[in-house]
Formats: C-alpha cells, structure tokens, sequence
C-alpha cells in the first residue's frame, strides 16, 4: 500500500487492492498469501492504467514487485 497510498489517497489505495484480490483471486485481501502476489498486482494494472497513466501504472507494479522481491 505504501506505493499506492501516495498515488491514490489511503481510501483509494485500499478499495483498489480489494477489488483487485476480488477480481483476480476470487477472494478477499486478508486472504491473499504471498506466492498470490504476481497475480495480484496483475489485477492491478486495468484499474492503476485508468487512474494513473499506463506508462506510470508499469513502473508503480515494477517497483512493488521488486520490494517483494527484496522482502522474500
């Protein structure tokens, strides 16, 4: 969320990430493990190219991947 909140506002980078798990992983935020993350941000990218640009969107999901990445 940390990556979004700046982008989206705290309410937004929330709503966007539940619609996200809801949509791509059929279940909610709460349930969502880490090997589910790829997809997760996957869902992201329709929702993130509408709000934020497509070129801004690839770069935003690129850095979260590569702080999962670093995290793992």
């Amino acid at each position: 969320m940390r990556h979004l909140e700046p982008l989206l506002g705290g309410f937004t980078a929330k709503m966007a990430i539940h619609t996200a798990a809801l949509r791509a992983l059929k279940r909610p935020p709460e349930q969502v493990t880490p090997q589910d993350l790829p997809q997760l941000l996957e869902g992201l990218k329709p929702m993130l190219n509408t709000f934020i640009g497509a070129l801004h969107a690839k770069v935003i999901l690129a850095e979260i991947a590569t702080s999962l990445e670093k995290a793992r």
